[in-house]
């Protein structure tokens, strides 16, 4: 059996499965909860249109964990979110995908430590990739982190996102300095 049709076999037989994590956004010292869930289906995204360099090409609809650094999106909005839009960051968009790291494995060390870590990570992070601190900057960071549920299926994987609410964000963040 090829590759590719295991992982639709996999695909199939897991489509009601349900993997869930949840988004924190961080914006002048308020942090607003974000839960996303996406069936198994929606992690195997080969239809994102992509170039060789691995950019988005045009604006699609993927599973919430299928989002890799390097990816702009349209609005985020409070609550379960199925799927996010990607859109081609030389296109007016809300975030940037910036960074990524997976935690230790073990047993889940709960929401507190998971965010607690995430937290430090991303920030650090958005310093070095918009060369100021998140207290300093006009712009808005997040991340998706892995909660008990998802944590139990190997999910470990942390996103941090920077943009702004209003989506007025064209080209990359990287090294803007505001």
């Amino acid at each position: 059996m090829l590759a590719s049709e295991i992982l639709q076999n996999f695909v199939t037989r897991m489509a009601d499965a349900v993997v869930s994590g949840r988004f924190e956004i961080y914006s002048a010292g308020i942090q607003l909860p974000f839960s996303i869930l996406t069936s198994a289906a929606s992690l195997a995204n080969s239809g994102v249109p992509r170039n060789s360099a691995g950019q988005v090409t045009s604006q699609a609809s993927i599973g919430a964990f299928a989002i890799t650094v390097g990816d702009c999106t349209g609005a985020m909005k409070e609550g379960d979110v199925s799927s996010l839009q990607v859109i081609p960051c030389d296109q007016p968009h809300y975030f940037e995908a910036f960074a990524r790291t997976d935690l230790a494995e073990g047993e889940f060390p709960g929401d507190d430590e998971i965010t607690k870590q995430a937290g430090t990570f991303c920030t650090a992070q958005f310093k070095t990739f918009v060369g100021l601190s998140t207290k300093d900057s006009a712009y808005d960071m997040f991340y998706l982190y892995p909660v008990e549920k998802s944590w139990a299926t190997g999910d470990r994987e942390v996103l941090c996102l920077a943009g702004s609410k209003s989506g007025k964000v064209t080209g990359s963040l990287k090294g803007i300095g505001k």
